[in-house]
């Protein structure tokens, strides 16, 4: 199926369950994850592959926290709170740091991947729904519009 075909084609699901093997993403380069699980995908049965855009959906457990620091990398992320509490940390390249409490449903936290370190936890458990997509290289070189990413 070309990108082309994929616009005709209707999917229904549940998240929590499409995401069951790619740690709760369950829109993006689904080839490449399942790839690297060794596992057999064939990127034409499913709208839900895409090089432009990633989501993930997942219920974190009380107590959950990330055991590392996510580096920078090269995507915009967008977290939304579905319920529960999250605490995000941030890091900035030159050392800043910052955090934004999740609290209330619909709570969000945005931020420009290549600025920012991040990690999380949760204390009484969560469900989150994240979204990235790529940088848009021209947007990162206006220094007008920079100081949205933060």
């Amino acid at each position: 199926m070309t990108d082309r075909s994929r616009i005709g084609t209707l999917e229904t699901g549940n998240a929590a369950e499409a995401n069951a093997s790619s740690r709760g993403w369950f829109v993006g380069d689904l080839a490449a994850w399942a790839a690297e699980r060794g596992e057999a995908f064939d990127p034409s049965s499913t709208p839900r592959e895409s090089a432009h855009l990633q989501v993930k959906w997942f219920a974190h457990p009380a107590g959950h926290a990330r055991a590392d620091w996510a580096e920078p990398d090269r995507s915009y992320s967008l977290c939304i709170l579905v319920d529960g509490e999250m605490r995000c940390d941030f890091r900035s390249v030159d050392g800043a740091q910052s955090s934004a409490m999740l609290a209330r449903r619909g709570d969000y936290v945005i931020w420009h991947g290549p600025s920012w370190a991040h990690t999380w936890r949760t204390e009484h458990g969560c469900t989150i729904l994240t979204i990235r997509w790529p940088t848009d290289s021209d947007h990162d070189a206006d220094p007008a519009r920079r100081g949205h990413d933060r």
